[in-house]
């Protein structure tokens, strides 16, 4: 069950990732300071669901899996994306 949980929280974590570039490609936003601040906000938020997600899945499960899951499903989904699916 951590492993899915783990699982779930990365996958949250890359969608929202995904979802804000690619309303940077449909606003097709070119200024580099409103490019920094869009990506500042969108650290903050995923760092802040991320941490809260993490911080109540490891309440009810074994902390250590739940981290160890997220942290290797996360870098799996950032290798995928960066090697696969190039555009």
């Amino acid at each position: 069950m951590e492993i899915v949980v783990g699982g779930l929280i990365a996958i949250i974590n890359q969608g929202l990732l995904y979802w804000r570039i690619q309303q940077l490609k449909r606003k097709n936003v070119r200024n580099p300071g409103k490019i920094i601040k869009l990506a500042r906000i969108s650290l903050i938020e995923r760092l802040m669901l991320v941490g809260v997600l993490l911080v109540l899945a490891m309440q009810q499960l074994d902390p250590l899996s739940v981290i160890l899951s997220f942290f290797l499903i996360n870098l799996s989904l950032t290798y995928y994306q960066q090697w696969h699916l190039k555009p």
